[in-house]
């Protein structure tokens, strides 16, 4: 036991990951790869999402969840964007409508132009971007149901162990630091979607943990013990 909690802090203490592997998304998705726990955050997702329904995927990367969602839900319509066009390639060459737009681009906001859409899906997204409010402004008006949105949480216990060691916090990252420019904790989250006007419906853990307690208690205690969340994200009433 001992030696498993000198290991767990030896971790807990290691370096931030600074290896220069991180020139683009292109190379991002070259060295990524699948990844599985975005097949089971499209498994909760679809949970949410009803059949015979309109989909966007902003940053849709592979297109797990796109493809998950085609499979079980059934949508009408579902089309992906996404900065990489590697990534992009792959997802039409398995059959789907893509497109490479930076959703913080103009080329964003004139492909939304006179679009609506049942669910807007952005999935580990918004913790890259430095401007994530600039989306949530252009999709607001473009939804009719719900938006769900997926993000590490910054409060996730380890990172919290990390800072009082006196390390920074390496928020679920896959390969480099440099991935990672926003950050929030539930709270923050919750307080950051009223702010535009939303209401946040469902707060999901997203990822199992190796650490078999976390995944007892994390629905219990997301704040602390949830490491990705998903929220399922609609339109405050009183604002309508």
């Amino acid at each position: 036991m001992l030696g498993k909690i000198k290991a767990l802090f030896a971790d807990l203490a290691k370096p931030m990951p600074l290896d220069n592997n991180f020139k683009d998304y292109n190379e991002y998705w070259n060295n990524r790869g699948f990844h599985a726990p975005s097949l089971n955050r499209a498994k909760i997702i679809t949970r949410f999402v009803e059949s015979d329904c309109s989909i966007l995927d902003i940053g849709c990367g592979d297109g797990t969840i796109m493809e998950y969602l085609n499979n079980n839900n059934r949508p009408k319509e579902v089309v992906g964007l996404d900065i990489s066009e590697q990534a992009v390639e792959y997802v039409k060459n398995n059959g789907y409508i893509a497109y490479t737009i930076d959703a913080v681009s103009d080329d964003f906001a004139r492909f939304l132009e006179n679009k609506y859409f049942d669910y807007i899906i952005i999935t580990e997204v918004l913790e890259h971007v430095q401007d994530p409010e600039k989306i949530i402004e252009m999709i607001k008006d473009h939804f009719s149901k719900a938006i769900i949105i997926s993000v590490p949480n910054a409060g996730f216990i380890t990172h919290r162990l990390r800072l009082l060691l006196g390390r920074f916090p390496v928020v679920t990252i896959v390969q480099h630091v440099k991935e990672h420019i926003r950050f929030w904790t539930i709270h923050d989250f919750h307080d950051w979607c009223g702010y535009f006007g939303f209401h946040v419906d469902k707060c999901i853990s997203s990822l199992l943990s190796k650490y078999k307690i976390i995944n007892v208690i994390k629905n219990s205690f997301p704040s602390l013990f949830a490491e990705q969340v998903i929220y399922v994200i609609s339109k405050n009433k009183n604002n309508n």
